[in-house]
């Protein structure tokens, strides 16, 4: 059945004006914008992007899971060959390391390398509004054509991934997982070519980021519903399914298509699945609290979606799988909560749009001038908090692009002048830093957690909180010097104080650095 839509996408479009404006999609939205004709329908679907923009583009860098990997896109443009050993710690050097993320590390280093951190945040920040433009395409065409429902619930996926939009690799997977889920939609209601576009995604994906396992996830849930759907209607598969299944199989297959060989992705997410310190110590990875931003939103889109849902339209068997399967994920781990929110959307945008309230009907007459105004407001505001233009604004607008607290620039500059027997302890965000800034010291560890194993984790937590022998588990590993956050590991600044066997080499407002006595850890 096509919908409305696909209708007016074969209309003239000079019949464009008298259709109402919630019977449009972005390309004749574009279209009216350009000429002088924009409506308050049009702003629906415009503005959640151009926010999403400006959030973006005032983010900071913080050191966690962006240094050590463009650390490692250097040495794979410089080298020509992927790291499969570790190179960043003097506590797991030469430990065999799988790397699936290259080809994002590869990115972000020569985009880092082309235009610097502004160039950075703009491309992360446009990445992933391309992901959730995808995701409203979807919510549009789940919608009907009706841009406030679809507005409205990719404003709800948004509102649930937002303290997730970090500056690192993970933001070339939501633009695969917008593609992902721009596809399904499609094919939910009519069959689609474009479905065959999916193996070459996960081919690609397979290389940059592990939030393949998640667009996977979502299109295995899909393809089993609607084959065990058609198989119990009719005890047969059409084609239709037949070729959805090729896809399936046809896009895990593509997995394979990496360095390392068909085994790499299927090592890369047991090894990261089977090690306790990442289930334990990573905070992404930990179960979804309601006394927190994303706990409080999660449960908030996800009691309005079945309120929604129970007075307006029963789901799809895919889309109750997927609002199930990601819900429960999302509740056991909070890295999953972006994806469940993406997805989700096309299914909360037609229940929005089955019932009345959220049409062009009820919409009042539009007014072209205040439209344009509103637009060029948003616009501006784009602009000027674009990368470029950032440093310009007057405080406290005027961030810095670096998450300066956490992320020790001029201690590593001293430290790489002055400290090259330095063994360091760090906190690991600390340690990914310098992995890039002062790649001539390694560390004792950084933020790829299923590196180490859970007794590390144990010292790791005993030092940097100060514990009972914590001094003794810093001998056991020869550590002759004390990287040390000012704010958070105060209780460890006061013991090595306490201690008279640490001294202080160097301290500025953020970070000290304390030499063991008797060590040369310094010239």
């Amino acid at each position: 059945m096509q919908t409305d839509s696909e209708t007016m996408s074969a209309q003239p479009l000079k019949q464009a004006k008298s259709e109402p404006a919630s019977a449009q999609g972005w390309r004749v939205t574009l279209i009216r914008m350009l000429t002088g004709r924009l409506t308050l329908e049009d702003l629906w679907l415009i503005l959640p992007l151009m926010m999403a923009l400006i959030f973006l583009f005032n983010r900071q860098v913080g050191p966690a899971d962006f240094w050590w990997h463009v650390r490692t896109g250097q040495i794979i443009v410089a080298t020509g060959q992927i790291p499969t050993t570790d190179l960043f710690t003097f506590t797991r050097a030469g430990q065999p390391w799988t790397n699936q993320g290259w080809l994002m590390q590869v990115f972000l280093y020569l985009i880092l390398w082309a235009g610097g951190l502004p160039l950075i945040l703009a491309s992360h920040a446009i990445t992933i509004t391309a992901g959730y433009l995808l995701v409203e395409l979807a919510c549009l065409r789940a919608a009907g054509g009706r841009p406030r429902p679809a507005a409205l619930a990719t404003v709800a996926a948004m509102a649930i991934g937002i303290v997730h939009w970090n500056v690192r690799p993970q933001s070339a997977s939501y633009l695969c997982f917008g593609v992902v889920v721009y596809i399904i939609t499609r094919a939910r209601s009519r069959p689609t070519r474009l479905i065959w576009a999916l193996p070459p995604l996960f081919a690609v994906w397979g290389n940059l980021h592990g939030g393949f396992i998640f667009g996977l996830g979502l299109l295995s849930i899909y393809t089993a519903a609607r084959v065990a759907q058609e198989w119990l209607a009719e005890r047969r598969l059409s084609r239709a399914a037949w070729r959805l299944l090729a896809v399936a199989a046809a896009s895990a297959a593509a997995l394979g298509l990496n360095p390392g060989g068909p085994a790499q992705a299927v090592r890369y997410v047991i090894s990261f699945l089977a090690s306790s310190a990442t289930l334990q110590r990573n905070l992404e990875f930990q179960p979804l609290n309601i006394r927190e931003a994303d706990g409080m939103v999660f449960f908030a889109v996800l009691l309005l979606t079945l309120a929604v849902l129970w007075r307006r339209r029963a789901p799809t068997a895919d889309q109750l799988g997927i609002l199930v399967i990601f819900g429960l994920a999302g509740l056991y781990a909070r890295r999953i909560v972006p994806w469940y929110g993406m997805a989700l959307g096309p299914t909360l945008a037609g229940a929005l749009a089955a019932g009345p309230g959220l049409t062009a009907q009820n919409a009042r007459p539009s007014k072209p001038a205040l439209n344009y105004a509103v637009l060029g407001v948003m616009a501006a505001l784009v602009v000027a908090f674009s990368p470029w233009a950032r440093p310009h604004l007057p405080a406290p607008l005027a961030r810095p692009y670096l998450a300066e607290d956490i992320t020790p620039t001029e201690a590593a500059r001293w430290l790489c002048q002055e400290g090259s027997e330095t063994r360091p302890f760090t906190n690991i965000f600390f340690a990914s830093y310098l992995a890039w800034a002062c790649p001539a010291v390694p560390t004792f560890m950084d933020t790829r957690f299923e590196l180490y194993p859970t007794a590390m984790w144990q010292d790791y937590i005993r030092i940097i909180n100060a514990q009972f022998g914590w001094e003794e588990r810093l001998a056991h590993y020869d550590v002759n010097a004390l990287f040390v956050q000012k704010e958070s590991e105060k209780e460890l600044i006061a013991a090595a104080q306490a201690s008279g066997r640490w001294q202080t080499i160097y301290e500025d407002q953020f970070a000290i650095i304390m030499q063991r006595t008797g060590s040369r850890a310094t010239p």
